[in-house]
């Protein structure tokens, strides 16, 4: 029996997909691109967005198999009880780890930019506060509160793309690959891993949708909206502040914001910048809390996964400050690392479960011919 008696529209699904796909990477996208490829990231954006859209592929395919199933539920059935509940916790460790490293992005760029005196435990205990609370009033309202503020997101990244176009400089994209082709193809590593990559945390999701004939159509069309938008932050980080601010300035799209001045009367509108990147990393933010939360009590076999809302939100709010000593190491340090476990739990492993899941099915044909 199903733990979630919640149910989403397509329009929800891909609204949350949306959300989550830009989430925390409207401002970090350009400092990971930039940080091999310089002046050729946006070459290497356009060229992991093909390859992401193909990389989703596997953990459709992998739903596919077992669609009232989420992605616990599938690996239990298709590994077996042992092997699957190791596999299981090495998922469930990766959505609590992601829930904390994004809590403390929000942390983070509140400390560093916006209201510097205030300690960080503050806006770490209001995030948490906030999905707590939208995850107990459940799945669907948090749905539908995604739905009132893409309005908002729209209008505010519209308005912040427009108003920078004036500033843009196109001779910063020169030279024109220069960039080593081993750093470039690392650079579309990132461009893959991470905002395709974390879109694994829909398998725990998907089977709660009243799919449509076009779900998945629309599903392809929102990634490709939400590439053009992470690629057009990139484009004009790189032609607006040039190679060497985005690579070495964590929040290159907010100091982007910072740049627009129209007629010394329209500027210092960064705050819509920091209302985008807050918006869509909430949402993130809920819906891998959420995964760890339904997961674990899918595997510990529990009545309801709402009990454990509360624990785990203290547990978020503990590990948050432990996953990282400050921001310079945070910056310098995780995303590198984090792009092997994207593509691991994301890509590798999916296609591991297919493989497994085609190799039982022939074994169960050979052995009643």
């Amino acid at each position: 029996m199903s733990l979630e008696k919640g149910r989403l529209s397509s329009r929800q699904l891909i609204v949350l997909a949306l959300f989550v796909f830009v989430g925390d990477m409207a401002l970090i996208y350009p400092l990971t691109m930039v940080a091999d490829s310089h002046q050729d990231a946006w070459i290497a954006g356009l060229i992991s967005l093909p390859l992401g859209l193909a990389g989703i592929l596997i953990p459709l395919k992998l739903h596919y198999f077992y669609p009232q199933m989420n992605l616990i539920e599938k690996i239990n059935k298709i590994l077996g009880k042992w092997v699957g509940t190791a596999v299981c916790l090495f998922y469930l460790i990766f959505f609590l780890i992601a829930t904390a490293i994004y809590i403390r992005e929000i942390e983070d760029f509140m400390c560093t930019q916006i209201f510097e005196k205030t300690p960080g435990a503050v806006f770490r205990f209001m995030t948490l506060f906030l999905v707590i609370y939208g995850l107990r009033l459940g799945l669907e309202t948090l749905a539908r509160a995604a739905e009132i503020f893409l309005p908002l997101f729209i209008l505010f990244f519209a308005s912040l793309m427009i108003l920078l176009l004036p500033q843009i400089q196109l001779e910063n994209l020169f030279p024109i690959m220069h960039t080593p082709l081993p750093k470039l193809l690392h650079s579309v590593l990132f461009g893959i891993s991470y905002p395709f990559g974390e879109m694994i945390v829909f398998l725990m999701v998907y089977p709660y949708v009243k799919k449509s004939k076009h779900t998945n159509r629309d599903i392809f069309l929102i990634l490709i909206i939400g590439a053009a938008v992470l690629n057009l932050i990139l484009f004009l980080s790189i032609t607006v502040l040039g190679a060497y601010l985005p690579e070495h300035q964590f929040y290159a799209a907010y100091i982007l914001a910072q740049k627009i001045n129209i007629g010394n009367f329209l500027q210092r509108i960064e705050a819509l910048m920091a209302i985008v990147w807050v918006i869509t990393t909430f949402f993130k933010t809920a819906l891998y809390f959420y995964a760890f939360t339904l997961g674990s009590a899918q595997l510990f076999n529990l009545k309801s996964f709402r009990s454990l809302i509360f624990p785990v939100g203290f547990l978020v709010f503990g590990l948050s400050q432990l996953v990282s000593k400050d921001i310079v190491f945070y910056m310098k340090k995780i995303p590198s690392t984090w792009v092997d476990w994207d593509f691991t739990v994301s890509f590798a492993i999916p296609l591991l479960l297919i493989i497994v899941y085609y190799v039982r099915k022939s074994k169960i044909r050979t052995s009643s011919g």
